[in-house]
C-alpha cells in the first residue's frame, strides 16, 4: 500500500515537473520570439528616423529652393518691369526724335526758301535796300537785318542738329541699358529653370521619403501588433504558471510555496539610496523607484526574493525618451513580478530559478539613462491587468535603511 501512494506521489511530481518545464521551455521561445520582433521593432525605429531625418533634411533644401525660385522670380518680374519702363522711355526719345527732325526739316526748309529767293534777286535785292534806304546808313542797317535773319535761321538750324544728335544718343544708350537688361533677364530665366528643375526633384524625394516613412510606419505597427500577441502569450503562459502553482500547493498541502511579498533590497551596494520614487515626472508615471550607485556601473543586482525569471529582454531609449535597457523580470508567487532595469549586464536567464540575495546582474545604464537601477514590484489581480496599471510602491515592500535624495 505505502509501495502504491510512493509511486503515486513520484507520478504527481514527475508530472508537475513535465509541465513546469514545459512553461519554462515556453517562456523561453516568447522571449525569443520577442527578442526577435523587438528587435525588429528597434531597427524599423531606428530606419523611420533616419527616413524621417533624411525627410526634414530634403524639405528644408526644398525650402531654400523654393525660396531660390521665388526670389529668382521677383527678379525676373522687377527685370521685365525695367524693360518696359525702357521701352516706353526708348519710344518716347523716338518721338522727341521724330518731332525734332520735322521741326529742323520745317526750319531748313524756311532757310532755303529765303536762301534761293536771295538767289534769284541776286544784286536786284542790294539794289532795292540801296533805293528803298534813305541813305547809306539805312542801306548797311537794312542788309545788316537781312544777314542775321539768315544767320538766326542758320544757327537754329545747327541747335536743332545737336538736340537731334543728343536725343538719339540718349535713345542709344537706353538701348544699350535695355540689351543689358533683356541679358540679365534671359541669365535669370535659365537660373530660374535650373532652380525649377532642382526643385521638381527635391520634390520628388521628398514624395519618395514620404511614402517610404509611412511603409516603414506600416511595418513598426505591425511589428508592435506582433508584439502584442507576444505580450498575451506571456500573459497566458503566466497564467498557467500561477495555475501550476495553485497546484502544486494543493498537492504539497499548501507548505513552502505560497509568497507573502517579503522582499530584500535588490542592490549589493551601500549606502542604500533612493534617488527618485515611485510618482509623476513631467507628464509620465514613474512605475517604480530608482536606487543609487553613486554615478557608477558594475554593482551587484540580486533577487529581491526567491522565484523564476520569467522574462528578460533590452528596451532601447534615448535620454529624451528613455527605456528599459537591459531588464529582466522575476516571478514570485502568488501574483508577485520584481522588474529590473538599466543593468550593464544579466547574469541568469529566463527559466532559471532564483533564490533571495542571488546575483541576477550588474547595475549599469542602458536605455538612456545615467547609472542607477531601477526596481518595480507589480502584483496582478487577474492575467488581464499583469501588464496594466498594477504597479506597488516597493518603500513600502523593501526594509528600511534607505535615505531619500533631494527631490526624490
Amino acid at each position: 500500500m505505502k509501495r502504491k501512494m510512493l509511486l503515486t506521489v513520484l507520478t504527481i511530481l514527475t508530472v508537475f515537473m513535465l509541465i513546469s518545464s514545459m512553461v519554462v521551455s515556453s517562456y523561453a521561445a516568447l522571449e525569443d520570439d520577442k527578442k526577435n520582433v523587438q528587435n525588429k521593432i528597434d531597427q524599423a525605429k531606428s530606419d523611420l528616423s533616419d527616413i524621417s531625418d533624411d525627410k526634414d533634411e530634403a524639405e528644408t533644401e526644398l525650402q531654400k529652393l523654393t525660396n531660390q525660385v521665388t526670389e529668382v522670380q521677383r527678379e525676373l518680374d522687377s527685370l521685365k518691369a525695367q524693360i518696359e519702363d525702357l521701352n516706353a522711355s526708348i519710344d518716347a526719345k523716338q518721338k522727341e526724335i521724330e518731332d525734332e527732325e520735322a521741326e529742323i526739316e520745317r526750319k531748313d526748309n524756311l532757310l532755303k526758301e529765303r536762301m534761293v529767293a536771295l538767289y534769284e534777286v541776286g544784286e536786284t535785292s542790294y539794289l532795292d535796300v540801296l533805293f528803298n534806304s534813305e541813305n547809306i546808313l539805312d542801306f548797311l542797317s537794312n542788309y545788316s537785318i537781312i544777314q542775321q535773319i539768315l544767320e538766326t535761321d542758320t544757327a537754329l538750324i545747327d541747335e536743332l542738329e545737336q538736340q537731334k544728335q543728343q536725343l538719339e544718343n540718349d535713345k542709344s544708350s537706353l538701348e544699350d541699358d535695355r540689351a543689358k537688361v533683356e541679358q540679365t533677364k534671359a541669365d535669370q530665366e535659365v537660373k530660374s529653370a535650373e532652380l525649377k528643375t532642382l526643385q521638381d526633384k527635391k520634390q520628388a524625394e521628398v514624395n519618395k521619403l514620404s511614402a517610404d516613412e509611412k511603409a516603414k510606419q506600416a511595418e513598426l505597427d505591425e511589428y508592435n501588433s506582433k508584439l502584442r500577441e507576444i505580450d498575451n502569450a506571456i500573459a497566458e503562459a503566466l497564467r498557467k504558471a500561477q495555475e501550476e502553482e495553485k497546484k502544486n500547493n494543493a498537492s504539497t498541502g499548501g507548505n513552502g510555496s505560497s509568497f507573502d511579498g517579503t522582499f530584500a533590497w535588490p542592490l549589493d551596494y551601500s549606502p542604500r539610496r533612493v534617488t527618485s520614487r515611485m510618482k509623476f515626472r513631467g507628464s509620465r508615471w514613474h512605475k517604480g523607484i530608482d536606487i543609487g550607485t553613486n554615478a557608477e556601473t558594475g554593482k551587484r543586482v540580486v533577487a529581491a526574493a526567491s522565484g523564476t525569471v520569467v522574462y528578460s529582454a533590452y528596451q532601447s531609449g534615448t535620454s529624451a525618451s528613455p527605456g528599459y535597457g537591459n531588464y529582466l523580470i522575476i516571478y514570485h508567487g502568488n501574483g508577485y513580478c520584481s522588474l529590473y532595469a538599466h543593468m550593464a549586464s544579466k547574469s541568469v536567464s529566463t527559466g532559471q530559478k532564483v533564490s533571495q540575495g542571488q546575483l541576477i546582474g550588474y547595475s549599469g545604464n542602458t536605455g538612456g539613462v545615467a547609472p542607477h537601477l531601477h526596481f518595480e514590484i507589480r502584483k496582478a489581480t487577474s492575467v488581464g491587468d499583469f501588464f496594466g496599471n498594477n504597479w506597488l510602491d516597493p518603500l513600502d515592500y523593501l526594509p528600511g535603511g534607505y535615505v531619500l535624495a533631494p527631490g526624490a
